[in-house]
């Protein structure tokens, strides 16, 4: 199962209800944080897992994407594991354990000030070069999000934290 702990202002666009309960029981490997944001009146949802800190964007949100995001989640999840070249072995095994999503209220403010702050530099950087929606490369992007060093992991970067803990599913 996976667990996406979503943001009050990402909940109400999705009109879902969240619940806390057996969230203790989820391993953080699977547990991931979602929140909504607005660049240039076009929604974008930031994801990031809640051990490794490993995210990735997903945007230029319509309403039937927003009616159909669990399946949108679950591709994002393996399309970038794949895009960052992870073994693609791995990526079945992880996506396995994936095959229901449960919507939970977020529960880690570190987690949250860590989105925050890449939603900041992300549009900044958005806002420097000025791209427009349809100009922006999210592949390209989240290719580059998990390179920016996040002193609170003993890994240092977002990447190599999942890389090491999408190893335990082997062991």
């Amino acid at each position: 199962m996976l667990a996406i702990q979503v943001t009050k202002k990402l909940k109400d666009k999705l009109k879902v209800e969240t619940q806390a309960d057996g969230l203790d029981e989820i391993s953080p490997l699977f547990s991931w944080h979602a929140h909504l944001f607005l660049y240039k009146r076009k929604n974008y949802v930031i994801v990031m897992n809640n051990q490794s800190r490993y995210n990735f964007f997903l945007g230029s949100l319509v309403k039937k994407d927003f009616m159909n995001f669990d399946a949108l989640i679950t591709e994002g999840i393996r399309e970038n594991l794949l895009a960052d070249e992870f073994d693609e072995r791995d990526v079945d095994i992880y996506m396995q354990q994936c095959d229901s999503v449960d919507y939970a209220p977020t529960s880690l403010r570190p987690i949250i000030g860590q989105m925050n702050d890449s939603i900041k530099i992300t549009k900044l950087g958005w806002e420097f070069d000025g791209l427009e929606p349809a100009d922006i490369d999210l592949k390209a992007l989240n290719r580059k999000t998990n390179e920016v060093p996040f002193l609170s992991l003993p890994e240092t970067y977002s990447l190599d934290a999942m890389k090491k803990a999408m190893k335990t599913l082997k062991d």
